[in-house]
């Protein structure tokens, strides 16, 4: 059956190179587009990951409040503020961190996880100075959650060691501070003498924002510093599975009045744009159906019209309904098949080139685009190929089945 359909889509070269390459380049602009779409979903998911986790638990912040202040200190009178009182009332942080490690170690869902202390500080260097966002962490731990490794520019953040005042700067603040690899800097919590801090690591996020203040230091060394022992503000999650931070935060939530997110609640703004990314992926799957579908539906029309003498002596040599109907949907297939492979190959080849160009800007960890190749980008780019061709062949296949020797031989005379 497909030798013969295969036979027939040769007689028409033209019309059948023209649909197969119309089938091709439908699925090369899908997985171009989708890989694009995607990488660059892979971008921005790490760089958030890296400055939260899959779950962050932080310590529950408490506002002072004109009502509750009113109720406490004047309970029986009626008070006029002229400046109602607010502001925190502490900072934040974890009440019993060690009963959240019971929790974590027993949890099978959990990867690993990693305590930390989040403090503004202000660093200097000789005549420069500078306000910086300063995160404490044990590194053996911090590196098992995030991939903030793969971002040093120099050193290692297993460098910064307890107890001997080590410290990584991003590289903006390095240049701002005027400061170097091996420099001593000194670092201030803004009420306390400065302390003396060693370079020991330079780290580019690729995030302008973040590149400005942030820097790195071991857990003990920023507790020193706050002068609060054994303070944690924060412990940073990673699951095994990503997409289990929603139902494992709430139900973690239940155990304490601690803050306790995964990564999709914390960033509702940036689900909400890939929401809206998927829904242009998949229209451009739906366009890549269309396309292909009109496409292959006029071809087999147009063949089914030209080849009625064909199908007359087909039918009168015994061919069954059936058979003519998976003759003409043998050729959609085929047409699917060859259009969903090249549309493969060139997407391929193309993403390739993309993600191989060098741009001027940074993006992460490098000058060019994030482009996913996903197996299922090209399986879905395939499929949609595939099935389009099957859908567009049924109605003109059907129609092709249809007809009888003598219907045909009465048009023809």
């Amino acid at each position: 059956m497909f030798k013969l359909a295969l036979k027939q889509m040769l007689a028409k070269k033209k019309q059948t190179f023209l649909i197969f390459l119309g089938i091709g380049f439908g699925t090369m602009i899908y997985i171009i587009v989708a890989g694009l779409q995607l990488g660059m979903r892979a971008y921005m998911v790490e760089q958030l990951l890296n400055n939260t986790a899959h779950i962050l638990i932080s310590g529950e912040e408490k506002y002072i409040e004109k009502d509750f202040v009113e109720n406490h200190l004047y309970p029986d009178e009626m008070v006029s503020w002229v400046v109602p009182p607010s502001g925190k009332r502490e900072e934040g942080k974890l009440g019993n961190p060690q009963g959240w490690f019971e929790v974590l170690d027993n949890t099978p869902q959990v990867l690993s996880y990693s305590p930390r202390l989040n403090v503004q500080a202000i660093a200097s260097n000789t005549q420069y100075s500078a306000g910086i966002s300063l995160l404490g962490i044990i590194p053996q731990k911090q590196i098992k959650i995030s991939s903030l490794e793969d971002y040093m520019q120099e050193g290692s953040i297993l460098d910064v060691t307890g107890g001997t005042n080590t410290i990584i700067l991003s590289h903006k603040l390095l240049k701002k501070l005027g400061a170097k690899m091996g420099s001593t800097i000194n670092l201030s919590n803004g009420v306390d003498a400065p302390l003396p801090f060693k370079v020991v690591g330079i780290i580019k996020l690729g995030n302008n924002q973040l590149d400005e203040t942030f820097a790195l230091s071991h857990l003990k060394d920023v507790q020193k510093l706050n002068k609060t022992p054994g303070r944690i503000t924060e412990i940073a999650v990673a699951l095994y599975n990503m997409d289990l931070a929603t139902p494992l935060a709430k139900r973690w939530k239940l155990l304490s009045r601690d803050q306790v997110q995964g990564w999709q609640e914390a960033n509702q703004n940036l689900m909400e744009m890939i929401k809206i990314q998927d829904l242009f992926r998949y229209i451009i799957t739906v366009t890549v159906l269309l396309v292909s579908g009109f496409g292959i539906y006029n071809v087999l029309s147009i063949m089914i019209n030209q080849k009625q003498k064909e199908i007359a002596i087909l039918r009168s040599v015994g061919f069954s309904k059936e058979k003519i109907l998976q003759l003409f949907l043998s050729q959609g297939l085929l047409l699917g098949i060859a259009g969903g492979i090249l549309g493969n190959v060139l997407g391929l080849i193309l993403c390739k080139i993309i993600g191989s160009i060098e741009f001027s800007f940074e993006i992460g960890k490098s000058n060019n685009l994030w482009v996913s190749y996903d197996y299922l980008i090209y399986v879905t780019g395939f499929c949609a190929a595939v099935c389009s061709s099957l859908i567009a062949g049924v109605i003109p296949s059907y129609s092709a089945s249809k007809l009888t020797p003598l219907e045909i031989i009465r048009e023809h005379s």
